[in-house]
């Protein structure tokens, strides 16, 4: 995880837990790096917040000041909009929670947060907007982890076949989120999974993989490495979910389809 990644988590763990943590300096190029990757994720106003709550930091007043007032300008921006919508999901996560309406209480507090578990797991998978989706896990379980009944919760987690998953999401809230082993109401063993790995790829957003058809009769694609990196990805979380990460391959390839002209 290199310098922005490590000062981008820090400002969000500020801003939305209040947590005190020393940045490390950087130059004014990697400050904007920073605020782009806040914008990427759709975190804008909690990372800004960050900056607020760390303000005696000496690292922080360094900020230069174009830079600091555009951070501001667009985490206001974005602060009154509407909730972001339900994720999309592909036929597995929507089976998932289809499953999952039928087996409880939607008003219940362990469907608020296994509701959160999928959503989640379907924004790694996806690569769209995770760290959002694992900040917006955080905050619910800060808010309604202690109503929570820990064996109707690991019972879903089992019926939905995601408890290698939810391991994964565990270390990411510890190492990403700050949060405590005990804060999570569910099973976890975050200390097997190296999230570095994981957090290595969060400056970049997944490529769209995108096929076209020129005049003859074959399909191509317009960008080969979007393939691979299709590939990899959907390879990388395999182990977590072997089911959802081949139905995610094949997914990112059916919806690319559909920009072939008729």
């Amino acid at each position: 995880m290199d310098i922005t990644t490590r000062n981008f988590f820090r400002l969000l763990r500020a801003g939305a837990f209040g947590k005190q943590e020393k940045v490390e300096p950087m130059s004014a190029c990697k400050w904007r790096k920073t605020m782009q990757l806040a914008i990427v994720h759709g975190v804008e106003m909690e990372t800004y917040q960050g900056i607020e709550v760390l303000s005696d930091q000496f690292f922080i007043q360094r900020i230069p000041a174009d830079i600091r007032t555009e951070w501001a300008n667009k985490a206001y921006a974005t602060d009154g909009r509407v909730a972001s919508k339900r994720p999309e999901l592909n036929k597995h996560m929507q089976k998932k929670m289809d499953d999952l309406q039928t087996k409880g209480d939607a008003a219940s507090t362990e469907y608020a947060v296994m509701e959160q578990l999928v959503f989640l797991a379907n924004a790694l998978l996806t690569d769209m907007g995770w760290v959002k989706q694992l900040l917006e896990l955080g905050e619910v379980l800060r808010e309604r982890s202690n109503g929570v009944n820990r064996e109707q919760l690991e019972t879903l987690i089992k019926q939905l076949g995601m408890i290698r998953m939810v391991r994964l999401e565990s270390a990411l809230l510890v190492e990403l989120m700050g949060m405590q082993v005990e804060e999570l109401p569910f099973f976890t063993d975050p200390s097997k999974i190296q999230v570095q790995t994981f957090a290595s790829a969060i400056p970049h957003g997944q490529e769209q993989l995108r096929f076209s058809q020129g005049k003859d009769i074959f399909v191509h694609t317009s960008n080969v490495s979007a393939v691979l990196w299709n590939a990899r990805r959907s390879a990388r979380f395999f182990r977590f979910d072997p089911l959802g990460s081949v139905t995610n391959l094949i997914s990112s390839f059916t919806n690319s389809l559909t920009n072939i002209e008729e």
